[in-house]
């Protein structure tokens, strides 16, 4: 534990002092993670009506299965562009704390380790789609057999899977970190294991760090929203005091990318500093 606080100590001095590493922080953070407060506190959710007809809709259409098979074509070709752009971001940013010249190999080899670790993830999660999918038409043709409604109901059965869903992706999280700064998928574990502690410390401290700041992220920016989407929502011109709160909103968002890219770089300079791979203690002079 002692050598993950030291390692997490002067990451933490080495991003505050070197803010070239918050930009590919901020790419990949952004389009991993970030988006998700952003979606929180603008989109409005869909209603149980909506959602009992939307189900209805696509099983019931005579495209069906065909159109189940586009919409799962579609995000997958978003999900794999967004695998490439954090495997980008990632090749710059290690590159950069480790003192070498990130290159296109690099990237695609982040991008392989990333898809091989997201696998076993990829496979609960579709369980977790087909279960859902199978428990769906029963809660929401029988809302009033439970207090909570059908959603309520589908979380609280789904609960297990979804707790394993998320170990899978926090243990494929640290395979990846691992193989990205070794020799690969093949002594991913071993190093894992050499680790001991301390590599186990910053797999759960640094989600725990992730996701406390998202949580923050996603309150600060419901409330901020709350006025605009109001205003917005009955129909009206903005007036000035809403077009400034929007032009907040804006800044604060952009603020919160920047944070949460020097957050995304911190644990990528720590998981350099936990296998020996030399990131820098001091960012480079500046002439």
């Amino acid at each position: 534990m002692r050598r993950w606080l030291s390692s997490a100590s002067a990451s933490a001095r080495l991003v505050s002092e070197w803010p070239a590493l918050w930009l590919p922080g901020a790419l990949a953070w952004v389009v991993s993670i970030g988006w998700i407060p952003l979606l929180v506190a603008v989109a409005r959710p869909p209603s149980q009506a909506e959602l009992t007809f939307l189900g209805a809709r696509i099983v019931t259409s005579g495209a069906w299965p065909w159109n189940a098979v586009v919409i799962v074509a579609l995000v997958a070709t978003v999900v794999l562009a967004a695998f490439t752009v954090v495997a980008s971001a990632n090749a710059v940013l290690i590159g950069l704390v480790e003192e070498r010249t990130a290159s296109t190999a690099d990237a695609l080899r982040l991008l392989r380790i990333a898809l091989a670790a997201a696998v076993p993830g990829a496979v609960v999660l579709v369980l977790l789609l087909v279960i859902a999918a199978s428990v769906a038409p029963g809660a929401f043709n029988a809302p009033e057999a439970e207090g909570g409604g059908p959603v309520l109901s589908m979380v609280v059965s789904l609960a297990p899977i979804v707790i394993g869903l998320a170990s899978v992706i926090l243990l494929g999280a640290a395979f990846a970190a691992v193989a990205s700064r070794t020799d690969g998928l093949r002594t991913a574990w071993r190093g894992l294991v050499r680790l001991g502690a301390a590599g186990w410390a910053q797999a759960l401290c640094g989600t725990g760090v992730h996701a406390v700041f998202l949580l923050l992220a996603g309150l600060l920016l419901v409330v901020l929203w709350a006025p605009i989407g109001a205003q917005l929502a009955v129909g009206g011109d903005l007036d000035l005091a809403t077009g400034l709160l929007l032009v907040g909103f804006v800044a604060i968002w952009l603020c919160l990318v920047l944070l949460g890219g020097a957050l995304h770089a911190w644990s990528a300079a720590t998981w350099s500093r936990l296998l020996a791979t030399g990131p820098r203690s001091m960012p480079p002079q500046r002439n």
